[in-house]
C-alpha cells in the first residue's frame, strides 16, 4: 500500500516525517518534501516510492498507482497562524545578514524585520502573496483546490463573486472527506497508531517522543499571542489574523475531536 502524509505547515508534520521514515525505511520514502522538487520525478520514477510525505500538492500525486492511505493532521487555525509566524521569525534571527536577504529567504526577513501589522497587512504584493498564501485559511485553498499557492485563483474567484467562501469550504470538506483520515495535533497517538497498523511495525512512547522536531521552546503556545501584541500587533492586526481563520475554523470545528 502506497502512504500518503499531506503535510500542512506547522502540524507537527516533521515529527509525523520522521516516524515514515524509522517505520518504512529511508529507500521506501519518496526524498522530494516541496512541490520544486516533486515535479523532478517522472511518473514511473515515483511509483517505485512506497511513502510520500512532505509541502506537496495532493494534485500532483494522483499518478500514484495502486491502493493508496492518504491522510493529513489539522491544528487549531489562529494556533496555527501563532506557531508558523513565530518559528519564521525564530529562523530569521539564526540568519546570517548575507543568509537572510537571499530570494528565497524573503518570508523569513519579513517575518524578523517588520513589526506584526507590516508583515501581515502591509508589504509588496509579492511579499503580500507569498504571507497570503500561507496564512489565510490556508486549509479551505488548499484542500479545495488541491494546491498549495491557488488561495489567489480561488480568491478571484471570490471576489468576481463567481464562488462564495462558502463554496470554498464545501469544496474543501468534500474533498477532506475522501481521506482516509484527517488527524488533529492534539491527538498524535492516533497518527502513530495508524502508522503502526498500516506497517505492522510498533512505535513505542519513547520513540514517538523522540520524533518530537521543530518543537519551538522560544515562545510558548500561552504566550504567543501576548508576545505578538507586544511585538507591535494592534487591533487591526487581530483582526487580520481572525479574518484568516474565518474559514478554516468551519473545517477545524468538523475535525477537531477534542
Amino acid at each position: 500500500m502506497k502512504i500518503i502524509f499531506l503535510h500542512i505547515p506547522k502540524t507537527a508534520g516533521q515529527s509525523i516525517h520522521a516516524a515514515l521514515v524509522n517505520t518504512f525505511g529511508k529507500e521506501a520514502v519518496c526524498p522530494a518534501r516541496v512541490n520544486d522538487q516533486l515535479r523532478q520525478f517522472s511518473i514511473s520514477e515515483l511509483n517505485r516510492y512506497q511513502v510520500f510525505s512532505g509541502h506537496l500538492d495532493w494534485s500532483l500525486l494522483d499518478c500514484i498507482k495502486g491502493p493508496k492511505y492518504v491522510f493529513t493532521v489539522l491544528r487549531e487555525p489562529m494556533d496555527r497562524i501563532l506557531s508558523f509566524y513565530f518559528y519564521t521569525r525564530n529562523q530569521g534571527e539564526n540568519l546570517s545578514v548575507e543568509e537572510r536577504v537571499k530570494p528565497e529567504r524573503q518570508g523569513i526577513k519579513a517575518a524578523f524585520e517588520l513589526n506584526p501589522r507590516e508583515y501581515f497587512l502591509g508589504g509588496p504584493p509579492h511579499l503580500r502573496n507569498f504571507i497570503d498564501d500561507h496564512y489565510d485559511n490556508f486549509y479551505s485553498y488548499y484542500f479545495a483546490g488541491r494546491r498549495y499557492r491557488c488561495r489567489s485563483e480561488l480568491a478571484g474567484l471570490i471576489n468576481r463573486k463567481e464562488f462564495s467562501q462558502a463554496d470554498i469550504v464545501r469544496m474543501a470538506m468534500d474533498n477532506l472527506s475522501t481521506l482516509d483520515d484527517v488527524f488533529a495535533v492534539s491527538n498524535m497517538a492516533s497518527v502513530f497508531g495508524a502508522i503502526q497498523e498500516i506497517s505492522g511495525a510498533s512505535i513505542s512512547e519513547s520513540e514517538a517522543e523522540q520524533y518530537r522536531v521543530n518543537v519551538n521552546t522560544k515562545v510558548a503556545a500561552r504566550d504567543r499571542l501576548d508576545r505578538l501584541k507586544a511585538l507591535g500587533a494592534d487591533e487591526v492586526t487581530l483582526k487580520r489574523l481572525q479574518d484568516y481563520c474565518t474559514m478554516d475554523n468551519k473545517i477545524w470545528a468538523l475535525y477537531n475531536v477534542n
